[in-house]
């Protein structure tokens, strides 16, 4: 679903330049949930970012569906670490807004929006605007928005972060639940290794700028899943302590650069 060959990119600046990822490469496969994972400024970001054609790449070529990424694709979503909503639409205008732009008929979108609110427990709330909303609800909201129209790529950076530990956990466990009826493929990128391994088939760590892939862990643990009771099982640990070992060394690498 996803492949990337040699991918690089390297920002120009007055004067200078930088390299936020180079040489990856790596394959995801169709209705498969892959954790990305490693030190601040090591290119997760760029590299969704290269995914869903909004960055151009320097180097290297990716590929979805077999094809090569040229724009944005029409079949990817994207959930930021911040809302993308618009403030001045209400629940059902912001979830109903993707189905409108791509000319779905009125009646269709309204059951559709409908549907999705409900799915994701905002019943009851479709008049209401995002500033009088939780952060929670906030980010139920902007789940709907992007999966309403049925992506079957769905990349995800830090969505969670903002959240109290309570709210987040909850989130995980909807995400999952949702997962489990779409089957999206997803690229989820954290820097909380727990997360990354509560919800992902596999974990891809990188190393510290320019991010190269450091190495790749399949995640084994039975699903369906809760994120916090399946924190308790002794293969949690076990995986955790031996990704941990090849992350720690990246985290340390990137402190040392940026006290340097």
């Amino acid at each position: 679903m996803i492949r990337l060959e040699r991918v690089g990119k390297t920002f120009d600046g007055p004067g200078s330049s930088f390299t936020a990822v180079r040489d990856v490469s790596m394959t995801v496969g169709q209705g498969r949930f892959v954790g990305l994972v490693g030190p601040s400024g090591c290119g997760k970001s760029t590299l969704l970012g290269i995914i869903a054609g909004l960055i151009p790449s320097t180097a290297g070529r990716i590929e979805l569906h077999g094809r090569a990424v040229a724009g944005v694709p029409p079949d990817i979503g994207y959930l930021f670490q911040r809302d993308a909503l618009l403030p001045w639409k209400t629940v059902f205008e912001n979830v109903a807004l993707p189905l409108l732009i791509r000319r779905v008929p009125a009646a269709e979108v309204g059951e559709r929006a409908r549907r999705w609110i409900t799915r994701v427990g905002l019943a009851g709330f479709e008049r209401y605007y995002p500033h009088q909303l939780s952060g929670g609800m906030r980010k139920r909201v902007s789940l709907a928005t992007t999966l309403i129209y049925e992506p079957t790529v769905l990349l995800m950076d830090e969505p969670f972060s903002a959240l109290d530990v309570q709210t987040r956990n909850l989130m995980e466990n909807e995400l999952l639940e949702l997962w489990a009826e779409t089957r999206n493929t997803v690229l989820f990128v954290t820097h909380d290794l727990e997360e990354a391994i509560a919800l992902s088939d596999e974990v891809v760590v990188l190393t510290a700028s320019p991010g190269r892939i450091k190495a790749s862990y399949t995640i084994g643990l039975p699903r369906p899943r809760n994120v916090v009771e399946i924190r308790f099982l002794a293969e949690f640990t076990r995986l955790y302590e031996q990704i941990w070992k090849d992350l720690r060394d990246e985290v340390q690498a990137s402190y040392a650069f940026t006290r340097a």
